[in-house]
């Protein structure tokens, strides 16, 4: 359980640390955390970067402290996992992991898409995207901030309005009859900006930035999106294979 990694902030690593020391220990609310002393010793870190972290949980109320008595966890962190060669839905996701979906809509505009979104999707210079902007939640806690642009023309009549449902691939599927059958992604680090924490994001949070490019049943890209994921939410697994000789 020891700290090694020296290039992201102490006090971010003792937090996830002990996150992962209260779901690895089927800690539920009310249930004692080890000491501040005991936690210097397991992760291996100064007194002042256990109670950094401590204060960032405390934050997310994930935990409270109670004078004379110690620290206590104040919910169970919720942990969605999944594999990231499996094409799913952010709300299967949540579902598959026993946990309440849901989505705060920020808005749905039409504007003028980008280069990248021009250049990828074969657009042209005159065309428009839809874009849905949400904040994602599993068991009402921020998971995930995603913005999915879609060609304006593949839209009949007016640009929606509202999402039925929580999955946008099924909202898609209903509405304009296509299906997702694979996506690109580019997966990098990166942390919340403002537009993120006006939706509801927690603020200086490590995020995953998944880049992604839906392509229909045809071959055809028609979702330009990304998704900005809590980690501390999501959790992934890739299968490895051995091909020829290490």
């Amino acid at each position: 359980m020891r700290i090694k990694e020296k290039s992201v902030a102490l006090s971010i690593q003792a937090k996830k640390k002990i996150l992962e020391y209260i779901r690895e220990n089927h800690l539920t609310p009310h249930e004692k955390l080890p000491s501040e002393a005991r936690l210097v010793e397991m992760l291996g870190v100064s007194r002042h970067t256990v109670r950094e972290a401590l204060a960032l949980l405390e934050q997310d109320r994930l935990i409270y402290k109670t004078q004379g008595k110690g620290t206590f966890v104040h919910r169970s962190p919720v942990a969605v996992e999944e594999g990231l060669e499996i094409l799913s839905s952010i709300t299967s996701n949540i579902l598959k992991s026993g946990y309440r979906p849901g989505t705060v809509l920020v808005k749905i505009v039409e504007e003028v898409p980008t280069g990248e979104m021009v250049r990828v999707m074969g657009l042209k210079p005159e065309d428009t995207v839809v874009t849905f902007q949400r904040l994602r939640t599993a068991d009402g806690e921020p998971a995930a901030y995603c913005e999915d642009s879609i060609p304006r023309h593949l839209f009949p009549g007016e640009v929606p309005q509202e999402i039925q449902g929580e999955s946008l691939l099924d909202f898609l599927e209903q509405t304009i009859h296509v299906k997702a059958e694979y996506a690109v992604a580019q997966i990098s680090p990166t942390i919340t900006e403002e537009a993120m924490v006006a939706a509801g994001m927690p603020r200086n949070q490590m995020l995953l930035q998944f880049h992604q490019l839906h392509y229909d049943q045809s071959g055809r890209p028609y979702i330009f999106s990304n998704d900005y994921l809590n980690p501390e939410i999501f959790r992934f697994k890739v299968n490895r294979t051995k091909q020829g000789k290490l």
